[in-house]
């Protein structure tokens, strides 16, 4: 592996990146032109990419530990999106098998914990145009790659040779990370949707922090200042000039208005507190699910009505199965409003945490401290 440096900035924090299925070095670029400095976005090349475009695009873990080990008496921290995030953590499970300094921060973006499967690996062998449709459609992936030959004959060996990684990647349980961990998620991202990234809080003995951006899957091309402002705050740099997060809630680990937390129970226990239409919904989901399903709307029922006031036979959910923000309808009032409803971890059982809030998109700030359990 090689990492494209720049000049050592000696006050700031080191950010080692690690690229999406596809990606290589220059897919931060913009994110390390609008840190300007705040913290030292340093990117890790791998093999078949840029000036390395002449090797076999394969890598490993232990390469990766190698490049950065050098680097670990200095503070630093790992990010990493979609692949990159499952490589960042397997690299630092690396590193404290080898006794060295482990980061500050694990940052994960757009990607699936490392104990579940990544479920858009199945397209791997797909014939070409299927595999680049899928890409595009759910992975934010260049359209042009339908298209143009000369990147579609570049980029496809690499894109087939990540997730083949991704596919036989094989989860092997380890103690949690005494690595604080945050993940970030795209609010509008229906691959990896903010529920699925909070599995990464079982990762972690030094707590967890959950964030959502204003964008789709690939939020690191799209949202590159939003994405530097949330990565400055978590690195301790400052964030002057980079803008303000309209429609961000800040959510503890304890409930508070337009907060609910439920514990999965029987469904028959409180279905007589949902709108008949919900309830025919979760009537026509598979027996399994109906618990679960029950308590999301349950929550959120509880969390809008608390947050707003109006009475809970005033309003009802449009799509309770979406990966966003519901929306409610029913009473004009709520016409602003949405809900974002979230599994949540504990230590016992399952439960879910419902967040009301009067915008359009739902900005997520949620910190769970080590050992929480409601």
């Amino acid at each position: 592996m090689s990492i494209a440096t720049q000049p050592p900035l000696s006050t700031t924090v080191q950010l080692f990146c690690l690229p999406y299925a596809g990606g290589a070095a220059g897919a931060f670029r913009e994110l390390r032109r609008v840190a300007g400095g705040r913290f030292e976005v340093v990117p890790i090349q791998l093999p078949g990419r840029e000036e390395r475009g002449d090797e076999p695009p394969e890598f490993s873990v232990s390469a990766l530990a190698d490049e950065i080990a050098p680097h670990t008496g200095r503070p630093y921290a790992i990010y990493g999106h979609s692949m990159g995030a499952r490589l960042a953590f397997e690299v630092v499970r690396e590193l404290r098998r080898r006794g060295l300094p482990l980061p500050e921060r694990l940052l994960v973006g757009a990607a699936h914990p490392p104990d579940r499967r990544v479920p858009l690996a199945a397209t791997t062998d797909l014939p070409d145009d299927a595999f680049i449709d899928q890409l595009v459609r759910r992975a934010g992936a260049q359209p042009e790659l339908r298209d143009e030959p000369e990147l579609r004959a570049w980029s496809l060996p690499i894109l087939r040779a990540d997730f083949r990684w991704i596919r036989a990647y094989r989860y092997l349980a380890e103690p949690p990370l005494d690595v604080p961990v945050v993940a970030f998620a795209g609010a509008d991202d229906q691959e990896v949707g903010p529920g699925d990234l909070l599995g990464w809080a079982r990762h972690t003995s030094a707590g967890f922090g959950l964030r959502t951006v204003a964008a789709g899957h690939l939020f690191l091309r799209d949202a590159p200042t939003e994405l530097a402002r949330l990565l400055a705050e978590e690195l301790g740099a400052p964030t002057e000039d980079l803008g303000t997060r309209a429609g961000e809630v800040r959510v503890s680990a304890v409930p508070s208005p337009g907060v609910a937390i439920c514990r999965v129970t029987p469904y028959a226990s409180i279905v007589e507190a949902l709108d008949p239409e919900e309830a025919g919904w979760i009537e026509s989901a598979a027996e399994e699910e109906r618990d679960r399903l029950a308590a999301r709307v349950a929550a959120a029922r509880q969390a809008l009505g608390s947050a707003t006031g109006v009475p809970p036979d005033r309003f009802a959910f449009t799509d309770p199965a979406t990966r966003g923000a519901w929306r409610p309808v029913g009473d004009p009032a709520l016409e602003s409003w949405r809900v974002l409803v979230l599994p949540l971890p504990v230590r016992q059982g399952e439960a879910v945490l419902a967040v009301a809030a009067p915008y359009e998109r739902i900005l997520l700030r949620l910190d769970l401290a080590p050992g929480w359990a409601p």
